[in-house]
């Protein structure tokens, strides 16, 4: 018989989680990733406001990559192609809450560049399990 805590959302950080982002002058910088973790790998999507890029951009979305090791945390961030919006990987690496509700760490760009970040779990996402459907018999009416 399977180990039934082997996969579920208690034990990963599969989910919604919603924090922000902040760099010395510059304020927080919402933003919400949906991640789905599978053996320790992650990937996911990320959206926020656009802060950056064209004009006419209202929200910026990316991609991310990585993975968990107890309660080590580590992903790449990359936009998605949009106008003015850059394609430059950013390394995000923290530290997740045993009851894994709070992700805290670091983010940092190759050259350097780098400020901190918080993310707390909004929902544990869908859940493996059986939905009874009920049946609701028609009333009808007796004249």
């Amino acid at each position: 018989m399977a180990d039934e805590n082997a996969y579920s959302r208690e034990t990963d950080l599969t989910g919604l989680w919603s924090g922000h982002y902040s760099e010395g002058a510059y304020g927080p910088t919402p933003f919400s990733a949906h991640i789905a973790e599978n053996g320790g790998s992650l990937i996911g999507t990320t959206l926020e406001p656009a802060t950056f890029g064209g004009p006419s951009l209202v929200e910026l979305s990316a991609d991310i990559t990585g993975g968990r090791s107890g309660q080590n945390v580590h992903f790449t961030k990359i936009y998605h192609p949009a106008p003015g919006v850059h394609r430059t990987p950013i390394a995000y690496s923290g530290t997740v809450d045993e009851k894994l509700t709070r992700i805290e760490g670091e983010w940092r760009f190759p050259d350097g560049w780098s400020g901190g970040f918080v993310l707390v779990r909004a929902s544990r996402g869908a859940k493996a399990e059986a939905i009874e459907r009920k049946v609701v018999e028609p009333v009808t009416s007796k004249r």
